[in-house]
């Protein structure tokens, strides 16, 4: 029976069709196991499936349903933190911002969250927070402390892992740095409902890494056109490498009306999906609001300086639309697993890049 469908190129949907299966659960399966697909298949515009596509999906399916005494992924869901990586092609578009009070509004929802300054060299969550570190992510590195040791009781109760103001750790560090803090990360996602992560702005190989092994993106875009294509330069790189399946989204910041927000999203949006075949869901926008530089100087977080401001209401709607988006099936494995296996391919394939000169 499978024969009939060996020449045909297949997209997602159609699989999904086909197998009865969801498409968020086929996605997971791609990007947990690409090694047991077929390569996808460029044709025309957009990535598709060839042959054997559906034989392999099932055959994964069977397999996580075997696994555990019949428990499937979807049962064994919840085993992981959610790992949200917040984003920008650029600096300057209010991401660590938007991170922090994120976290903070999604504890209030009851969900147990933890912020990783990521941002290593111009590390500042804890500025906004207005807490002063006595140790940061550095001493994991120098073996000085556990992970568990350098996280602080942020705001509202979220944890904050701070980063190493004017360091280069997570983003650049050598890859013995960056796997040791991996490894203590990878502890403590059994031990939170969501991370949250500050990442480095930029187009760096470790960020992009880093990208590519969450389990879903945030990108903070502006109206600014400077912003809208530095951050679709930065997907279309992640597309092209690791990133997979994953769930991306948008929220626009510092936005003077609703229509301009949805220009902005809507641009990112149709250029993701007609150039890369990827679907970037809108999650909100932040207006400009004069309660963000007020906090920032009172060295407290907007939603908690004024929870009634416009911003922390825009903040909290974007917190529920993500706790109405969540994917358990994603939550199945490790997002830091996930990097540090990059981190070891990528010493097992950089010796080679010379040879055959």
């Amino acid at each position: 029976m499978s024969g009939t469908w060996m020449n045909e190129l297949l997209s997602i949907d159609e699989i999904s069709r086909r197998t009865g299966l969801e498409e968020s659960l086929l996605r997971f399966y791609e990007s947990e196991y690409p090694s047991e697909l077929p390569e996808k298949i460029l044709h025309g515009d957009r990535f598709v499936f060839g042959a054997g596509a559906i034989d392999a999906f099932l055959r994964l399916h069977a397999r996580h349903r075997k696994a555990g005494n019949g428990t499937n992924a979807e049962q064994t869901a919840g085993s992981y933190a959610r790992v949200i990586a917040v984003t920008s092609g650029k600096g300057g578009v209010g991401k660590t911002n938007i991170a922090l009070n994120l976290a903070i509004e999604l504890q209030r929802l009851g969900k147990m969250c933890l912020v990783l300054d990521a941002d290593m060299g111009m590390a500042n969550v804890h500025l906004l927070s207005g807490l002063l570190p006595k140790h940061d992510i550095m001493k994991v590195v120098s073996d000085s402390l556990p992970l568990s040791d350098i996280i602080m009781e942020g705001p509202e109760g979220v944890g904050l892992i701070p980063g190493g103001s004017g360091t280069i750790a997570l983003a650049d560090a050598d890859r013995h740095a960056r796997m040791k803090i991996v490894r203590a990360l990878e502890e403590i996602e059994r031990h939170a409902d969501i991370i949250v992560v500050d990442t480095g702005a930029g187009m760096g190989r470790g960020v992009r890494d880093f990208l590519a092994s969450a389990d879903e993106l945030l990108f903070v875009l502006t109206p600014d056109i400077t912003s809208l294509a530095d951050a679709y330069g930065l997907l279309k790189a992640l597309h092209g490498e690791n990133l997979g399946e994953r769930p991306v989204y948008s929220v626009v910041n510092m936005v003077d009306t609703l229509k301009q927000a949805a220009d902005t999203s809507q641009r990112f949006s149709l250029c993701a999906r007609q150039f890369l075949d990827r679907r970037v869901e809108s999650l909100g926008y932040l207006v400009k609001d004069s309660t963000v530089g007020a906090a920032t100087v009172r060295r407290t977080p907007y939603s908690v300086f004024n929870p009634q401001a416009r911003i922390s209401k825009n903040t909290r709607n974007i917190a529920i639309n993500l706790i109405k988006n969540e994917q358990p099936e994603l939550r199945v494995s490790s997002a830091f697993g996930r990097y540090r296996n990059l981190l070891r391919s990528d010493a097992l394939t950089r010796p080679l890049a010379g040879q055959g000169r």
